[in-house]
């Protein structure tokens, strides 16, 4: 059987040093039949430089781009010779495994995609706990994405992957066409309208844990943390791509509403979490405040805040405590 070659593109913008240690470790992946190429977008010099460092890496310079990560996408697939058009972030540092575990899955001539695990935390607690990942797409288009990053007994067909960790078989790139640039700014679900159409195209994808990278976000924010604006580019993608690939009728907007009223349960409650933490910063506040005036002026508190650990006699620790020439009493 012919060696397939892959194609490995990494999207950067404005980030020289995660992209160094990514492309390290994409170069010592040990398959001769690769190809690297870089999509940088970035408003300055520095990535070109942290590419310079590796000659045989294609690079693609994309000036005046707004950070749309599709667009990005499908100018790497235009540059790529690969059989397999795999994407990782720079952020994204691929495991031992990855490139030998992602061409395994493409062995059966059926898959269109495979992707992996995507490890959020460190060693040992990523491991602790195991099970399989909840890669879904409901009728409603409602989005399912849990438990990516656990470790699980091995491969299983799944509706969609994660952006940061993906790849597809050329052929099927090739039978759906490119990535929407209608998905802009946070460019949230452009992967996986991708997937939609590579399955309704009757290809399979594959998920396998052994195609693994470790992808600790450096622009993750905790859920409702980011701008306006990043909200309602995210309401914006979401529903555009609900109505595009599943249509607009009752079954969608149902799902679209309770998938709303999820999002404005959890809003409130971490809103009243923030106030309530407020509220109690302040409490604990006054408390140490009393407690701080309390140990200046008791020397019985000062005492007990520093314990006799020493061989010398309690006697002379306490007096070491107490200000020079001050007798030991009771306090």
């Amino acid at each position: 059987m012919e060696e397939l070659v892959v194609s490995i593109i990494i999207i950067t913008r404005n980030r020289p040093f995660l992209l160094e240690h990514c492309l390290r470790h994409v170069m010592a992946q040990p398959y001769a039949h690769k190809e690297i190429i870089v999509v940088d977008s970035s408003t300055n010099e520095e990535s070109e430089q942290a590419v310079a460092q590796f000659p045989e890496v294609i690079s693609l310079r994309l000036r005046n781009q707004n950070n749309n990560m599709p667009q990005a996408r499908n100018e790497g697939i235009a540059a790529a010779s690969g059989d397999v058009i795999a994407f990782i972030d720079d952020d994204s540092m691929i495991r031992p495994t990855w490139l030998l575990a992602l061409l395994k899955a493409y062995q059966d001539e059926r898959v269109g995609a495979a992707g992996g695990r995507v490890i959020h935390r460190p060693e040992p607690y990523c491991d602790q706990q195991s099970g399989n990942p909840e890669l879904i797409i409901r009728p409603s288009g409602v989005v399912i994405a849990r438990d990516i990053d656990r470790p699980s007994a091995g491969r299983q067909e799944v509706d969609h992957l994660i952006g940061c960790n993906m790849s597809f078989r050329r052929l099927a790139l090739e039978q759906v066409g490119g990535f929407d640039t209608n998905y802009t700014l946070t460019n949230l679900r452009e992967e996986t309208d991708m997937c939609v159409r590579i399955k309704k195209a009757g290809w399979h994808i594959i998920y396998d844990p052994a195609i693994a990278v470790v992808h600790v976000s450096a622009r993750a924010r905790p859920f409702f943390g980011d701008f306006p604006c990043i909200q309602f580019s995210n309401g914006r993608n979401i529903t555009y791509f609900t109505i595009k690939n599943y249509g607009l009728n009752l079954h969608t907007f149902l799902g679209q509403a309770l998938d709303v009223w999820r999002s404005v349960q959890r809003a409130v409650f971490l809103s009243c979490l923030f106030i309530f933490g407020v509220v109690a910063q302040l409490a604990g506040r006054v408390v140490g405040l009393y407690a701080g005036l309390a140990w200046r002026f008791s020397r019985r508190r000062r005492v007990a805040a520093s314990p006799w650990i020493g061989r010398r006699t309690r006697s002379a620790h306490i007096q070491a405590l107490l200000p020079e020439g001050e007798p030991i009493g009771r306090a």
